[in-house]
């Protein structure tokens, strides 16, 4: 029943792909953050519904003919230079792996969705609606989980999911889409749409909570300083927040609080040491490999592991003797045994960059007043990315797929407030050419819109 019911929504949106190219791409978010195979069962559970709807989206870009903004900047330079060294490092890998052959066909799928994201999303009205697709896909889960959670009175615990892995990467992915869900909400001109999707931000953390994730923990920490931090009613955020953590708290089960209290105590704990020990190889494994590294997830190999054991074991500080091979628990250091010093050093030149970009965009939409929508969506952005480097520091979550939807519209979002200045800067000159009596040019202003607010 579940997979007649999808079907019978899924196929229409197909048809609408076909229409626009823009639809597309808004379903492709959808099915990359809400797989369906996740969800279905039989034979419709593994049909290639991703592969079917990257295909409409090129096919439909290609053979019609609307008016696309592709641009290329720098930032994009750097991104396919990043994406050649996994490349190689893919190809080159001393040991094969079928995990790794996965993570690779991820990751091209994620950089063309991020390309036509940045060619194709381009307008106030299709930003907003790529933000309510992103919120729309992680919510349905923040509902559910959160749900299940309350009524059983913080006795069910959130597994893993498809695309981002286990409990660890759904609190990551829930806590970048909750600055998402409270732009859409914001912005939001039907009244229950707004507290629909504020009561979406508020489950999620109870989600994130689920997932007993201390990773997640942290995350959820440093979300709720960046929101403090903006909001214009610190007063009222502040006890809101208290009333809401008071409620969590007391709703959490003891092994949760438990388990979040390991945190104060990381020396002494097991799990610690086998990050240390991860961190410690990947390094190894990166001077070894400074060019290329080892390939996707190579220290998963128990060939790599294995080798480097004996030094890992001294070098530095003592850890213990783990026969056994993990994974890097952390974007920084898988980035170093995935792709050596150069992939790594590319990597977080890209979220940099983009946490630059971001924020040169918020400063500039903020000194114009038709740009309310832009600066918000800029701040919304920053913070997600924000999360994303410090939760993802103890986290395996390189080739994170909602990541590259987020740089994408990182990378929109300071195009459009880079151009707006332009055009801004254009229009006062020409105000002083027609002061002199000069015959005066007209210019069309693309990319200024008004500050009212979207459905």
């Amino acid at each position: 029943m579940r997979d007649l019911l999808f079907h019978s929504i899924f196929v229409p949106l197909l048809v609408l792909g076909f229409y626009s190219s823009h639809l597309a791409i808004l379903i492709w978010i959808w099915i990359s953050l809400l797989p369906p195979a996740d969800m279905l069962y039989g034979t419709f559970g593994v049909l290639p519904f991703n592969k079917i709807v990257v295909a409409i989206a090129v096919f439909t870009l290609i053979t019609r003919k609307e008016s696309n903004k592709f641009y290329f900047d720098k930032f994009m330079a750097v991104i396919i230079l990043y994406a050649l060294v996994v490349t190689c490092s893919y190809l080159f890998a001393e040991y094969d792996s079928s995990f790794s052959d996965l993570q690779y066909d991820k990751f091209w799928k994620e950089l063309v969705l991020f390309f036509l994201i940045t060619g194709v999303v381009y307008s106030q009205h299709r930003l907003f609606q790529a933000a309510l697709v992103f919120s729309a896909g992680f919510g349905f889960l923040m509902v559910k989980e959160a749900l299940i959670f309350l009524l059983t009175a913080g006795g069910h615990k959130v597994g893993g999911m498809g695309v981002v892995g286990d409990n660890n990467g759904v609190a990551l992915a829930l806590l970048m889409t909750i600055p998402l869900v409270l732009y859409c909400a914001k912005f939001s001109l039907v009244k229950y749409v707004k507290i629909t999707l504020q009561i979406v931000a508020v489950l999620g953390t109870v989600t994130v909570i689920a997932t007993y994730s201390r990773g997640g923990f942290v995350g959820l920490i440093a979300l709720g300083m960046l929101l403090l931090k903006g909001s214009k009613y610190k007063v009222r955020a502040i006890l809101l927040v208290s009333v809401i953590a008071v409620i969590l708290y007391s709703l959490a089960p003891d092994t949760y609080v438990s388990r979040m209290d390991t945190i104060s105590s990381a020396a002494a704990d097991d799990s610690f040491a086998t990050r240390l020990l991860a961190w410690k190889i990947n390094t190894l494994l990166a001077i070894k490999h400074p060019f290329l590294g080892v390939g996707l997830y190579g220290c998963v190999n128990y060939t790599n592991w294995i080798a480097e054991m004996p030094v890992a074991r001294t070098w530095l500080f003592e850890s213990p003797l783990i026969l056994r091979s993990f994974v890097a628990h952390s974007i920084y250091f898988q980035a170093l045994g995935d792709t050596g010093f150069l992939g790594a050093g590319l990597f977080v030149l890209i979220l940099i960059t983009a946490l630059i970009k971001v924020s040169k965009a918020e400063k500039i939409a903020r000194k114009n007043p038709n740009l309310v929508w832009l600066e918000e969506l800029a701040r919304a952005l920053k913070m997600s990315l924000i999360v994303y480097m410090v939760s993802g520091a103890a986290l395996s979550l390189l080739y994170f797929e909602p990541l590259y939807i987020i740089l994408a519209l990182c990378s929109r979002v300071h195009y459009l407030a880079r151009q707006d200045g332009v055009h801004r800067v254009e229009s006062l000159y020409e105000r002083n050419l027609s002061s002199n009596d000069r015959p005066i040019r007209k210019i069309s202003h693309p990319t200024t819109v008004s500050a009212h607010r979207v459905v």
